[in-house]
């Protein structure tokens, strides 16, 4: 068995991670043993005391730092592994019974891939209020869906999970994803200068992909994020600011056409045709669900 280790970052969430590191309880024996750490990123919310309320069920970790941002909160988490594989999760997503041995099953069949597991989405009215309601229809299995981008990024790969698309790095989303830890390293991890919400993930992956590195997607690691409002800033504000960072670091064609893409303006397989040809071209520009729908961006 591969050594599988969950790092969790969580900021002001207290109550979405309760709910995550009850998942995390339920995954079967041996994986509900598996090292999990969640690094506090300067949270107000008592963040310790929801730890130290699972210490005794789950091989957790607390740890504290200075409010840096989600890049460098899952770097922390991952300079305290040793070895095996390294498994993001966020904290308002919350793991289906069998997430964690997915994964680790991925490993052993893609070998060294950087490997992206499934995303639902649940939306449960005043669900801080609701609790037990939660609870009841992540354990049902019936009220959550994909949302739309996951939808459209998880069509890069075939039935086996494998890709051949020349920007499967549009698909590394850190909400549920996991790869060796030896190659994170080696990548450098998540750059930290991106402080607010947005595209470190997708910059991570972008890295790995111009390394020749292989992508996978595993549909039975389910994680269940629980939708929420966001606050301060728009999400097309929060992309504009987030690409600006990516397209400064690298400034490639394909960075500067994913803007349009994440806008909504162009089609994914049209940015799969600028990867591929150095064009646009026309093709998919007449497909409705080939274009991201910014309101259902998750990540």
């Amino acid at each position: 068995m591969t050594k599988m280790n969950v790092v969790i970052p969580v900021y002001n969430q207290a109550y979405a991670l309760s709910l995550t590191l009850h998942g995390l309880t339920r995954q079967a024996a041996p994986y509900n043993r598996c090292p999990v750490i969640v690094v506090d990123d300067g949270s107000e919310e008592p963040i310790h005391a929801v730890a130290e309320a699972y210490s005794g069920r789950l091989n957790l970790t607390y740890v504290r730092i200075p409010r840096s941002g989600r890049a460098a909160a899952r770097n922390a988490g991952a300079r305290l592994l040793d070895e095996g594989c390294v498994l993001f999760c966020d904290a308002d997503r919350i793991p289906r019974p069998g997430f964690i041995e997915a994964h680790e099953q991925a490993w052993r069949k893609h070998g060294g891939h950087f490997v992206v597991g499934q995303v639902r989405e649940l939306y449960v009215p005043d669900a801080e209020q609701n609790r037990d309601l939660v609870l009841a229809r992540y354990g049902e299995q019936k009220y959550d869906r994909i949302p739309q981008y996951c939808r459209l990024v998880y069509r890069l790969f075939n039935e086996s999970g494998s890709t051949v698309s020349p920007v499967p790095w549009i698909a590394a989303l850190s909400g549920n994803m996991s790869l060796p830890l030896d190659l994170f390293r080696d990548l450098g991890g998540f750059d930290d200068t991106f402080r607010e919400w947005g595209f470190e993930h997708l910059e991570l992956g972008y890295r790995a992909h111009r390394r020749q590195i292989p992508f996978a997607y595993c549909r039975e690691a389910v994680n269940v994020h629980l939708a929420h409002p966001r606050a301060g800033a728009s999400y097309a504000d929060f992309i504009r600011r987030s690409h600006d960072t990516f397209f400064r670091k690298h400034p490639h064609p394909v960075i500067g056409a994913f803007y349009d893409f994440m806008m909504g303006r162009i089609s994914r397989i049209q940015l799969e045709n600028l990867a591929s040809t150095g064009m646009l071209g026309s093709a998919g520009r007449n497909t409705p669900d080939e274009y991201v729908r910014i309101l259902n961006f998750k990540a």
